[in-house]
């Protein structure tokens, strides 16, 4: 869907998401597909947890489209998307919404891609040393396990029994590629390799093995 999208509109400068499924979370980790978007160079903004206000004109406009659509109403899918399909261009091109004027009409620009994007053409676009720069900029939170582990996209790693129950930093060194795991003065500790971080893997979205959780939904802890 992001690529028919991309295709159509061209690439955009940043997205601003929520935390959870499918992005991941503000200050941690970012998830498989949220690490796509970056290798494509665009910049992603997660919103606090709870603050939907953040995205305010977005929730807006969600909620102004599923009352127009009355999706309740919908026989199936496939009427949720042709009136979806509709109400989306009422509200473009014929809802009078900037004095007077369509947003078309009152934003031209946005109709013609200022970044443009050829699905058949991403591996040119897409850059992992996007993503490295990303990760190495990023230090998260961990508490070892009583085993002396702590988790990574869904894999653990050994740091060690005798520091059970404390707080580590961990970091991602883009030339050894290896997570790094320090204390929280900032004594190392140990280091690991992190094949994880490919483009193969990021493009595939299985950078992370994600676990069903008892309620059929996906397991969000990294």
């Amino acid at each position: 869907m992001l690529r028919r999208t991309f295709a159509q509109m061209g690439l955009p400068d940043r997205m601003r998401v929520d935390n959870g499924h499918p992005w991941g979370f503000r200050n941690d980790l970012p998830r498989d597909l949220a690490l796509w978007l970056i290798g494509l160079g665009v910049g992603m903004i997660w919103n606090r947890a709870a603050c939907p206000q953040q995205n305010g004109k977005v929730e807006r406009d969600q909620g102004v489209l599923q009352q127009w659509i009355e999706i309740k109403s919908c026989k199936d899918d496939i009427e949720v998307k042709v009136r979806l399909t509709r109400a989306a261009a009422i509200q473009r091109c014929e809802y009078p919404a900037v004095g007077g004027r369509t947003r078309v009409e009152a934003f031209p620009a946005l109709m013609t891609p200022r970044r443009s994007y050829d699905p058949a053409r991403e591996a040119e676009l897409w850059s992992l040393d996007r993503v490295d720069r990303f990760l190495s900029g990023l230090v998260v939170h961990r508490r070892v396990s009583r085993g002396g582990q702590i988790s990574l996209y869904h894999r653990n790693f050994m740091v060690g029994k005798t520091h059970q129950g404390q707080e580590v930093h961990v970091k991602f060194d883009p030339v050894g590629r290896e997570w790094v795991i320090l204390t929280f003065t900032g004594q190392e500790i140990r280091r690991h390799p992190a094949p994880e971080i490919n483009q193969a893997a990021i493009v595939g979205l299985s950078v992370g093995y994600h676990r069903p959780s008892p309620g059929g939904a996906e397991d969000t802890d990294h």
